[in-house]
């Protein structure tokens, strides 16, 4: 899935040292490699959605998103809409109503109001996020509909957990805190 380090050239995580890798690896070719990278970033999924279960995005929740096609084509409708932007950069916040800016300088917090909108619309159970660092591998929040899942540990995060998920698809989510019993830890 597309992530933030992955978007497009007006939102590129900082700091941004691909180009400098793909120069180091490929010489004089490096920039042409960096470039066919950058192209491929604009095919990979921007979310998934496994029907009356679960969405998955990088970040979090476009707020303005109307339809299941504000997901699918965000990566068309930017920059005119947000809702890219929002899929990689946004973070779930807990104690605020709608959205506010975010100290990251792209995407915005969100509020429980927000994610419980969105996941209604999608009619599914909840949001499983990466996107931030979390000490215990997972962090669940929005009354366990947002889990957030970080697979590395150690330097630059020093988290001292990863984690990620296995999800039976043969068995059907009636609440978000069945998702617990997924989750490996390493």
């Amino acid at each position: 899935m597309r992530g933030n380090h992955e978007g497009p050239a007006d939102l590129i995580a900082s700091p941004h040292d691909l180009p400098s890798q793909m120069k180091n690896r490929f010489r004089e070719k490096g920039h042409e490699a960096y470039l066919k990278l950058r192209e491929l970033f604009n095919h990979l999924y921007t979310g998934v959605i496994i029907k009356e279960r679960v969405v998955l995005l990088h970040g979090g929740v476009p707020s303005q998103a109307t339809a299941v096609n504000d997901i699918a084509y965000a990566h068309e409708t930017h920059p005119q809409q947000i809702h890219l932007e929002e899929i990689l950069w946004n973070d779930p916040w807990k104690g605020i109503k709608g959205t506010i800016a975010s100290p990251r300088g792209a995407g915005r917090l969100f509020g429980e109001d927000v994610t419980n909108k969105f996941l209604k619309m999608l009619n599914v159970k909840a949001l499983i996020r990466g996107h931030q660092s979390c000490p215990n591998g997972y962090q669940r929040m929005h009354g366990g509909q947002v889990l957030t899942l970080f697979s590395r540990k150690g330097p630059p995060y020093n988290d001292r957990f990863a984690a990620y998920l296995r999800l039976d698809m043969s068995q059907k989510l009636e609440k978000p805190n069945q998702l617990l019993q997924a989750i490996h830890k390493f």
